[in-house]
């Protein structure tokens, strides 16, 4: 019994990581959003794609230990820069997700 629930544990562990790692950005708007919201999108994804992750993080004032993955520090990354700039908690999530697709397209397809 025990090693029946170890092993589902490992298993979806494992199936939760390369999920994860499989985010290399979009550059497209999820098609589910209004004109409006997909707008904010694309404005805050080139916003956040014209510098390095790294740069970007240190022009930020983020720091990034070792070990993060890409997908954690571009999401830090996102909050932090995002945060002051929005009002509303339905545009601050989705200028968060923008800005953080925008750090990671750049991240995998501009190295």
């Amino acid at each position: 019994m025990r090693l029946g629930v170890l092993l589902a544990a490992l298993l979806s562990a494992v199936f939760a990581a390369s999920a994860f790692a499989a985010d290399t950005g979009r550059s497209r708007p999820p098609a589910r959003l209004t004109e409006d919201a997909k707008t904010l999108w694309m404005g805050e994804w080139v916003a956040c794609q014209h510098k390095r992750l790294g740069a970007l993080a240190a022009e930020i004032g983020v720091k990034i230990p070792s070990g993060r993955t890409p997908q954690v520090a571009a999401r830090l990354i996102a909050k932090t820069a995002e945060a002051p700039l929005w009002n509303l908690e339905t545009e601050l999530r989705t200028a968060i997700d923008g800005c953080r697709n925008g750090i990671l397209w750049r991240f995998y397809h501009l190295r």
